[in-house]
């Protein structure tokens, strides 16, 4: 028994033995590979790969790779441009925040339209829509308009691209383009058995900032809708408040639904005409804590003397979360819908060529009580914005701008409770427009 154990022993240790040759063998093969190469240079350039590596540059290392897909790629790269664009957009989602985001000249151009109130498209307000994009109205005198296109039309293609799985931003960005070039849109319209094609010609448009609409002319209740924050806000809304006033208006609606925001500066503004004497509209807190305070600003209050009731839903972002929640914490104002976006994030933008810039999240808002604007997302889901203090849900089937009034809830709610603070004997009809376009 001893010496069967002693074969085993020494047959195991010699297998033991070869299986040790045989990795050193092929770890030396990995080593030695390069026959251009001297073994001790091989082997200084795994010493150098495996030593502890120096602090990272991140522009040599950038430069480095760019280089080497210049050199190695086997196909075609793409421009450099792309690349770095694309490069610059990896970077800044490695910070998670939805909102710091890079802007290539396209996106810049855009947000620069967007802020002045102008731009060269078809003239027609979009949202988001199964396969496409739906026209909620086209604008007046539009191109859009002019074509015959209508409410509830969704476009599926532009130019014979299909927008299903496209994001409404870049759907908008297909639309868009330079002025008298022409645009190519399918377009699937209920009742019709195929979709139509429009072929337009781009033009200067002014961007939809203020609607103005008598909803009850026994009680002259007025709404206003405020489509955005633009440099020309704060005019346009002059012009519809002296309206109002001029034709007696009792109460006002100040409808900032599927307003997606824009401009800080207009949104002090508009608060001002509300809100009398030097109060905060705004306070911004930054890494290191409060930053700055904005405050109402001198000789723009209207002192309207009228009920004032605010219609917002999950479409009412940033400026429009400002305003409201100033308007609610200054008891100006009553809040109807459904919680607001949550948008309550600074963004600073820093243009970083003549036709570039990045927005980087620089801080955050809170209202004049201190709330929060800022949703948080909670089990996969976004929880936060501002509550309503008067909750009202749609129907299913109502969309933004539809003519059919009795549809929208949130809109009767607000005349019922207007109608209460004016003690109005009776209920009266509305009229679609007081004013179209205020003369833009």
């Amino acid at each position: 028994m001893r010496r069967s154990g002693r074969s085993l022993w020494q047959l195991f240790s010699l297998i033991l033995a070869m299986f040790v040759v045989f990795v050193l063998g092929f770890l030396s093969a990995d080593l030695w590979a390069d026959p251009a190469s001297h073994p001790s240079e091989a082997l200084h350039k795994l010493r150098s790969v495996v030593s502890t590596p120096e602090k990272l540059d991140p522009t040599q290392a950038f430069q480095s790779v760019l280089s080497e897909i210049e050199t190695h790629y086997y196909g075609t790269p793409p421009p450099v441009d792309k690349l770095t664009y694309t490069s610059i957009d990896g970077m800044l989602g490695a910070i998670g925040d939805p909102y710091t985001r890079f802007m290539d000249p396209d996106a810049f151009r855009r947000m620069q339209e967007d802020t002045s109130g102008s731009f060269t498209g078809i003239g027609a307000l979009l949202e988001d829509a199964p396969g496409g994009a739906r026209i909620v109205r086209p604008l007046p005198n539009s191109p859009a308009q002019k074509a015959g296109i209508k409410a509830g039309d969704v476009i599926i293609a532009v130019d014979g691209k299909s927008l299903e799985r496209m994001a409404l931003d870049e759907a908008v960005r297909l639309i868009r383009g330079p002025r008298y070039t022409k645009v190519e849109l399918t377009i699937k319209r209920e009742g019709e058995p195929a979709p139509l094609k429009f072929v337009l010609q781009r033009d200067l448009v002014e961007s939809p900032t203020v609607d103005v609409y008598l909803e009850d002319t026994e009680n002259k209740i007025y709404r206003i809708w405020l489509q955005n924050f633009s440099e020309k806000a704060p005019v346009l809304l002059d012009r519809a408040l002296t309206e109002i006033k001029q034709n007696g208006g009792r109460a006002l609606i100040l409808d900032l639904r599927a307003n997606p925001g824009g401009l800080l500066d207009a949104s002090i503004e508009v608060v001002s005409r509300f809100v009398e004497g030097d109060k905060v509209v705004v306070s911004v807190v930054g890494r290191q804590g409060l930053l700055e305070k904005r405050n109402t600003l001198r000789g723009r209050y209207r002192d309207l003397q009228i009920p004032v009731v605010v219609l917002m839903n999950s479409g009412s972002a940033s400026a429009s979360e400002i305003v409201a929640g100033a308007l609610r914490d200054h008891k100006v104002a009553v809040l109807i819908g459904e919680d607001s976006f949550g948008k309550g994030l600074v963004q600073t933008v820093i243009p970083t060529s003549q036709n570039t810039a990045v927005a980087i999240t620089t801080a955050k808002y809170l209202t004049p009580n201190g709330t929060d604007l800022n949703a948080k997302m909670v089990d996969g889901k976004r929880v936060g914005g501002l509550k309503p203090d008067i909750a009202v849900q749609q129907p299913e089937d109502w969309r933004i701008g539809d003519e059919d009034r009795s549809k929208d809830a949130q809109l009767q709610k607000a005349l019922e409770v207007l109608r209460e603070r004016i003690q109005a004997r009776k209920v009266g009809n509305g009229t679609l427009r007081a004013s179209a376009d205020n003369e833009r």
